[in-house]
């Protein structure tokens, strides 16, 4: 069985020279794909497809599956010529969480090599970058108004200096900032103005915190968190609410669950940022759509 591993070669530090060196070792077993830059994964992708490659492995964050997915999806029958490998790696590893893949390398590679298939809901998001509408595959989770704002305030070095630490500061940053705002639309419920809302393919989001209760990754439905209002005096309460699940319970907070929805700014003429896996990705409007058991990932299994 053929395997192509995508990761990220300029990470430094003691930390990372580790890493490298385990993924040196694996050299033997598979196909290594380092990356040059931001979207490369995506071409890496395309190319383990072209190389034979029954799995392919997104060595990284969420933010690298997302670009992997992308990669794959590229292809006409990219999805049903390999499955999506994951090395969870990232700050956060929300979609590894999510399926229970474990968060040390050794471990989550003999996972890889044991090929135990899980299929999952694949969505979609059709939104606006550079001038262009564009149409982008998320495996794990998304974000409008001030979520997506907080991670355009992420840069590198916080996130290497303060793991999921920084997500927090950047998110009462944002907070602080005026909040453009937009409308959800999802079959026939509306919220006609909100500052927020969160995207959830699965449970988990930021982390291993249980935002969405009722998600499941093989509902054709995305989940939803919708926030009419952000307020810097109510932080307290809505990490309370995020650390005990209980967000859908606070007064101005919807949950929603659609399979398509469709987001747009109240005001045209202002920027409403769109993040994507955690990584910016453009803005309002959007359309999201959900394509059922499209996806197969190399997961444990339901007794692992």
């Amino acid at each position: 069985m053929r395997i192509g591993l995508i990761f990220n070669p300029t990470a430094q530090g003691n930390k990372a020279r580790r890493l490298r060196r385990q993924l040196d070792s694996l050299a033997s077993q598979c196909l290594l794909l380092p990356t040059e830059g931001p979207g490369h994964a995506e071409d890496l992708a395309e190319r383990a497809l072209e190389e034979g490659c029954k799995i392919v492995v997104a060595a990284g964050g969420d933010g690298t599956i997302q670009e992997v997915s992308n990669g794959m999806v590229r292809r006409a029958d990219g999805l049903t010529q390999a499955a999506l490998g994951i090395l969870p790696l990232g700050t956060v590893n929300v979609m590894a969480r999510e399926l229970r893949i474990p968060l040390d390398f050794d471990s989550a590679w003999r996972i890889i090599l044991r090929g135990q298939e899980r299929v999952v809901d694949l969505p979609w998001m059709e939104l606006q970058r550079d001038g262009k509408t564009v149409r982008r595959c998320f495996p794990a989770l998304g974000g409008v108004g001030m979520d997506a704002r907080a991670c355009e305030l992420v840069g590198w070095e916080m996130k290497k200096r303060s793991g999921q630490v920084a997500y927090l500061i950047a998110g009462f940053k944002a907070v602080a900032e005026e909040l453009p705002r937009f409308r959800v639309e999802c079959g026939e419920r509306v919220v006609g103005s909100a500052e927020l809302i969160m995207l959830g393919n699965g449970h988990m989001y930021g982390g291993p915190f249980d935002v969405f209760p009722h998600a499941s990754l093989t509902d054709g439905r995305v989940d939803a968190i919708v926030a009419e209002e952000i307020k810097s005096w109510r932080a307290p309460a809505y990490a309370h609410a995020i650390l005990t699940g209980t967000l859908p319970s606070l007064e101005g907070v919807h949950y929603i669950q659609g399979a398509s929805m469709r987001i747009t700014p109240l005001d045209p003429e202002l920027r409403v940022p769109v993040q994507l896996d955690g990584d910016p990705m453009g803005a309002l409007p959007a359309e999201i759509t959900v394509e059922p058991r499209a996806m197969r990932v190399v997961a444990p299994g339901a007794g692992y």
